[in-house]
């Protein structure tokens, strides 16, 4: 008897140390970097980045429209260098970005199209993320909610990742992703638009500096934009952030400072495990060109242990 009360002590021990151990090295927070840096991107754009900052994006993002497919080589080129795709699919013609016919959705008239996107995706057998109908908070697609209703959106939501489900494809990793405000702000609050942690893995907060560039803009910080959506995530909504667009201008402000607290402040919030940094010259100067002074504040900040790009995604 005495022998067995022993082995029963020594198993329980034994137990608690394993779960410590895993606990413990799971408990060590990081953040995945990632960006968006062509509408094409390649592997030398990936490569180049990493010659730039130091660290290739873990995340690479690019955008689809509807009845579109992801081009191959960009596939290719993405995860033959060890990263990962975040697609943006976006319900809209890609060309006239007019609205595509919602009601058809939900009514399968889209099936074998929404079939063949997921099977390809399923096929590669690599992770990856969608990012499907984002921002619909906003009110300058015509997907948000109050152009189409919170509830068809939120049943839009459901009818493809429903889809993907009954496909198998669970490679694919769904990101829910809004904008930082809500706009309107009257009868618009971004959980309202809230699929449901069945359909959810991580949500995606978007935010941007424009600075002085437009009449109704002014200089942000990165702490003035994410701040209250990101406490307001973290209340309500158990899953892991992605910061899943972000940057800043040079009108109006120091741009090496605005990142430096940007990555500051990521840091310090645990709950964001991945950023996507738009590191292109669109709307705006969102680059951070590497002889800048922001570049180089980019690249020291990059350094930075706490910013991976490798991690196990199982950890989130």
């Amino acid at each position: 008897m005495r022998y067995i009360f022993y082995t029963a002590i020594l198993t329980v021990f034994i137990s608690i140390i394993i779960f410590s151990f895993n606990y413990f090295c799971k408990a060590e927070a990081y953040c995945l970097t990632g960006a968006f840096l062509a509408d094409n991107p390649t592997k030398a754009d990936i490569v180049n980045f990493q010659k730039a900052y130091g660290k290739k994006p873990f995340f690479i993002m690019v955008f689809t429209g509807w009845g579109d497919f992801i081009n191959e080589e960009i596939i290719k080129d993405v995860y033959d260098e060890n990263c990962v795709l975040i697609v943006t699919w976006e319900p809209w013609d890609p060309i006239t970005q007019e609205a595509i016919d919602y009601d058809k959705v939900l009514s399968g008239g889209y099936d074998d199209y929404i079939s063949s996107f997921a099977k390809r995706l399923g096929l590669s057998g690599k992770q990856v993320f969608i990012r499907f109908a984002h921002e619909a908070n906003g009110n300058w697609y015509p997907w948000c909610g109050e152009k189409i209703s919170k509830e068809k959106y939120v049943n839009l939501y459901h009818y493809i990742k429903d889809k993907f489900d009954t496909l198998n494809t669970t490679n694919v990793k769904w990101i829910f992703s809004v904008n930082w405000e809500d706009v309107p702000k009257e009868n618009n609050n971004f959980f309202s638009y809230y699929p449901g942690d069945k359909y959810v893995n991580f949500v995606g907060i978007d935010g941007y500096n424009w600075g002085n560039t437009k009449k109704w803009s002014s200089w942000k910080s990165f702490r003035d934009i994410f701040k209250n959506r990101l406490e307001e995530v973290a209340k309500i909504i158990n899953k892991p952030v992605i910061i899943s667009e972000f940057s800043s201008t040079s009108s109006g402000g120091n741009k090496a400072i605005w990142i430096r607290e940007a990555f500051l402040y990521i840091q310090k919030n645990k709950n964001i495990v991945g950023f996507v940094l738009f590191n292109v010259d669109k709307e705006t100067d969102w680059s951070f060109p590497p002889n800048t002074a922001e570049g180089k504040e980019l690249e020291l900040q990059l350094r930075k242990k706490h910013f991976r790009d490798n991690g196990d995604l199982t950890d989130f």
